[in-house]
């Protein structure tokens, strides 16, 4: 897991008047807005007996315990206890965990690292203000850097994504041809994309066939141009040693009405990759990755746990030049 960066912990349009649990990383955290609309996240546990603070309800613009009430502020303060008389005062150790938190393309972010309390701002969205965007949020039951992989992987599609893929159609047509796909580190992470350049110094085309883009800490972006332009962006938040939770945002088609749905049902897509990822998932828990093979086609997602590797012991971007800055793989697909 990889702490140093900014997390989306919910769509903008999930957090309402309620108060929200969620889980990013390691922490289980609670979300609420003030009385300005502000949103703010703290650790979900009352300073007092430790109830989840998510059961109870935000009261004048703080979080108030369902247990007894105990209000607290958008910093994790404790402003109010009611049990105290009027000579009393909150003690001053009456306080719980508040992290940065940030609302910003449609999204609540959360920043978790307590080596960097004021961060900058979460990297913006590409592309969100231009185009009219489905949303929605799913739970898969696998490593969240396995679903990174399967999103820059070129070679899955025909067989996992029967009916819903391009490649899938194209391949059913045309049959299995010898093809290149090339992949270059970035600032970022690593992009793969089709047709391929001519050399390293030759810039990526502004519209190749695809791209498949990983930035980190755990975005990817999925974009083609042909038959019509798509954009698929997927963050895959981490929320246990096996588990992860996909925020997901699909371009519209018709750039009509609100900028963003929400879609309360799973793109079959998403749910087609689902099902491979959970039942590879059961194996890496037992027997950890040592069974693994791997062939030519394999080399993008090598390089992105490699770079992840680099970024979790604070090596990256010191050291990405350690890497290979681009390969062409030539694949039949």
């Amino acid at each position: 897991m990889l702490p140093d960066f900014w997390y989306i912990a919910t769509a903008s349009n999930q957090l309402r008047s309620a108060p929200r649990p969620i889980r990013v990383l390691d922490k289980e955290l609670v979300l609420f807005r003030d009385g300005a609309g502000i949103p703010h996240a703290l650790l979900d546990r009352c300073a007092h007996r430790g109830t989840r603070l998510a059961l109870g309800q935000v009261v004048e613009g703080a979080l108030a315990c369902r247990y007894h009430g105990w209000r607290y502020a958008g910093d994790g303060r404790c402003v109010h206890i009611p049990s105290l008389t009027s000579g009393q005062r909150v003690p001053e150790r009456a306080a719980v965990a508040s992290f940065p938190c940030v609302e910003q393309d449609s999204y609540v972010w959360v920043w978790i690292a307590p080596s960097r309390p004021d961060p900058p701002g979460p990297p913006p969205i590409r592309g969100f203000t231009s185009s009219r965007w489905r949303q929605g949020s799913t739970p898969f039951e696998c490593d969240w850097l396995k679903g990174v992989e399967n999103n820059v992987d070129w070679c899955h599609p025909f067989f996992t994504h029967p009916w819903t893929h391009g490649q899938f159609f194209i391949t059913r047509f045309w049959g299995f041809r010898e093809q290149q796909f090339e992949w270059r580190v970035t600032e970022g992470g690593l992009t793969v994309f089709a047709p391929v350049t001519g050399s390293p110094d030759e810039p990526i085309p502004e519209r190749p066939w695809v791209r498949l883009s990983f930035d980190l800490p755990n975005c990817v972006r999925v974009e083609f141009w042909r038959p019509v332009h798509m954009v698929v962006v997927m963050y895959f938040v981490a929320t246990g040693p096996s588990t992860c939770r996909v925020e997901w945002l699909v371009t519209r088609l018709l750039p009509l009405g609100r900028r963003v749905r929400w879609s309360r049902g799973l793109p079959r897509i998403l749910a087609q990759d689902r099902l491979v990822l959970e039942s590879a998932q059961s194996w890496y828990d037992r027997a950890g990755g040592e069974f693994e093979v791997s062939v030519e086609a394999d080399t993008a997602t090598l390089a992105v746990r490699r770079i992840v590797a680099l970024a979790a012991n604070g090596r990256w971007p010191a050291e990405r030049t350690s890497m290979p800055p681009r390969r062409v793989v030539d694949v039949r697909a």
